[in-house]
């Protein structure tokens, strides 16, 4: 059952890491960030399933932090078509 935890736990800081690589790609802005927000999303879960209090602070505060890049990303996206 720990091995299973630490497997979710670093998995959250795979898509951490994952987000941050799909924000420097050079794809459409809109899809970058569905892309992001979604892999966040799925971080997030896999920080909370994890159930050890490092793995959910750092893959939590990280998928975060991708999440809101993505949120300031679909706005800057939107504000330049202005």
């Amino acid at each position: 059952m720990k091995k299973k935890r630490n497997v979710l736990g670093y998995l959250s800081i795979i898509t951490a890491l994952t987000s941050v690589i799909f924000f420097f790609s050079p794809i459409d802005n809109e899809i970058d960030a569905i892309i992001i927000g979604l892999i966040s999303l799925l971080g997030i879960g896999f920080a909370l399933a994890s159930k050890e209090l490092w793995y959910v602070f750092i893959g939590t505060i990280s998928n975060m932090a991708m999440l809101g890049m993505a949120y300031l990303l679909i706005i800057g996206t939107d504000f330049s078509k202005l």
